[in-house]
Order: C-alpha cells, then structure tokens, then sequence
C-alpha cells in the first residue's frame, strides 16, 4: 500500500510541474507576458512549427542599435554618478580642482553641470 501512495505522490508533482508554463528564470514578470504574447502572435499560422522563445529573443537582439546601448548604460547612471562625470568634464578644461571645490562652483552658479 505504502508503496502505491508514494507511486501517486510523485504523478501528482509531475503533472503539477508541468502545468506550470516555461518562462525563463531570469526574467520578470512583464518582460515574459510580452514575450509571450510575441510568440502566441507568431505562432498563429496553420502550418509550420511552433516559434520557439530563443528564437523571438535572438531577433529582438538582433535589432538593438548603438543608441539602445547609450540609452541601456544612461538609466544605470546615478546622479552621484553624473556628478562625478561632471567634474571629471570641468577639471579636463579648467585644471584640477577639488570635489568639494567643484560642488561649490555649481552651487554658486559659477559652473552648470551639462545633462546628457
């Protein structure tokens, strides 16, 4: 008897993992929906195999630019981050000088920090 519980025990996990959907594990929940409904779009034709994730990832990769990088590496920046970037400017023009000096200037209006 004990046996065949463990027998049914171990069906059950197997069909509830399966219900679960494949999604990769390193995406949110958004980026999956919309990948989803990509490939639920591509795959509504009457013949032909199904299109595969990779294959939907692989040609959206495909299509990012230089400027999507640009864009991509701006929003990590933090604003002590352009801070820096903008002192690092002014001191390449106008000689070294100081964080604390250069936070001053910008304070006082002497200086304007360019926002990329």
């Amino acid at each position: 008897m004990e046996e065949q519980k463990t027998v049914e025990r171990t069906s059950e996990k197997k069909s509830s993992q399966a219900k679960r959907k494949n999604v990769l594990k390193k995406l949110d929940a958004d980026a999956a929906k919309l990948l989803q409904a990509l490939k639920d779009k591509a795959n509504k034709k009457t013949f032909g195999r199904k299109v595969r994730d990779s294959e939907v990832i692989s040609l959206g990769l495909s299509l990012i630019s230089v400027d999507h990088i640009q864009n991509l590496q701006n929003q990590t920046l933090s604003e002590k981050d352009r801070l820096h970037m903008a002192h690092d400017e002014y001191q390449k023009t106008n000689g070294k000088i100081t964080m604390d000096q250069f936070i001053g200037k910008l304070l006082k209006g002497e200086v304007s920090a360019n926002r990329n």
